[in-house]
């Protein structure tokens, strides 16, 4: 296992763009696409992966890969792109690998999903958007597309575990025509426990 320092939480391995994606608005075009983001919710979220609120048997990490290793990463990733609102306009998978991550520093972040669509990028017709408390991890089942972590709090680490053997099987990225994500209210960083 290895561990390492990013920004992104995520390395660019290979990129494809999403037919008829440009990530550049262009006069006369119709407005770009808006959702809300959600509370997270095991129930919502369990098409895409497990929250790891506690732990369960359910978040086991698989390798789909036997000369894959596991890495453990500090990703450090930036807030949203403009005050109350970030913008999506690139998705990433894993193909062989679940993903976890569980912040450090309490801070809540965004995390943003979709399925599969028939061309095999990703839906943006199904994608969602949680807001996940600081004190609560996720881990996303293997081949989901989801967009690089955005921390919502002032600042924030998070740790990342995933499966990777070097090659470009390891993440693939899309490019998808852009979508604001709006965020509401984000929960405050918890309390630290007292000690007993």
């Amino acid at each position: 296992m290895r561990a390492s320092i990013t920004t992104s939480g995520s390395r660019l391995a290979r990129r494809s763009p999403a037919p008829g994606s440009n990530a550049t608005p262009h006069p006369g075009r119709r407005a770009m696409r808006e959702i809300a983001a959600q509370p997270l919710t095991p129930e919502a979220f369990a098409p895409f992966g497990d929250v790891v609120a506690e732990v369960t048997r359910t978040a086991l990490p698989f390798n789909g890969r036997p000369g894959a290793r596991a890495v453990l990463e500090v990703v450090a990733p930036p807030g949203p792109s403009e005050p109350g609102r970030h913008v999506v306009s690139l998705m990433e998978r894993h193909l062989h690998s679940t993903q976890a991550f569980l912040p450090l520093d309490g801070e809540a972040y965004l995390v943003v999903v979709a399925p599969d669509a028939p061309d095999g990028g990703p839906d943006l017709a199904g994608l969602a958007a949680f807001v996940v408390p600081g004190d609560t991890g996720v881990q996303y089942r293997t081949a989901v597309w989801h967009v690089p972590m955005t921390m919502l709090g002032a600042s924030g680490r998070l740790a990342m575990h995933v499966h990777k053997d070097g090659s470009d099987a390891d993440c693939e990225f899309r490019d998808v025509s852009p979508v604001g994500i709006r965020l509401g209210a984000v929960p405050a960083p918890p309390l630290p426990s007292s000690p007993l």
